[in-house]
């Protein structure tokens, strides 16, 4: 039993990385049992079960993602656990989560048994850098687009970069 963590860092734009997550999890038999989305839309959170039965162990799949618009890069941490069993029994979530991993564009990475704090670290900075970002964009004449970084100034409403719409201060 117990748990393992997955952490990767893909130059993807958030939006592009949730969809192809989600169309994965249809596709393989996962079951979405919550989805949150963060107040700035640079952090959002899926939890995914698979029941226990001839093919599963029971493992759950709990993913934070974050869009840093500093370095237009999205931060995918992944923690998977099993409802029962250890050591060969991981290497089903192990093979799930590296097929995930080459749909979305990421290297495969093998899940490890300890958490990160860094990585958590900085996905704990996305989900509260609006305020900041706002802020600063505000002091500076400029903001960034939350899908894809760009920088634009205050009065463009759609992104010159990607087309986005992008987020007002007050939205």
């Amino acid at each position: 039993m117990g748990n393992k963590f997955g952490y990767y860092v893909i130059s993807r734009a958030l939006n592009d990385v949730w969809n192809d997550t989600l169309s994965f999890w249809g596709r393989n038999a996962g079951k979405i049992k919550d989805q949150q989305f963060g107040s700035n839309d640079l952090f959002r959170t899926i939890v995914v079960k698979n029941d226990i039965s001839m093919m599963s162990y029971g493992e759950t799949y709990a993913m934070n993602f974050g869009f840093n618009p500093k370095d237009s890069m999205t931060y995918v941490s992944v923690e998977v656990s099993l409802s029962f069993g250890y050591g060969m029994q991981w290497l089903k979530p192990q093979g799930t989560m590296k097929k995930w991993a080459l749909e979305i564009g990421a290297p495969p990475m093998k899940l490890v048994r300890n958490a990160d704090k860094k990585f958590f670290d900085i996905l704990t900075g996305i989900q509260t850098m609006q305020i900041a970002s706002i802020q600063k964009s505000t002091d500076t004449n400029n903001r960034y687009c939350h899908q894809c970084g760009g920088e634009n100034t205050l009065s463009d409403n759609f992104c010159k970069d990607c087309g986005t719409k992008l987020i007002m201060k007050n939205d």
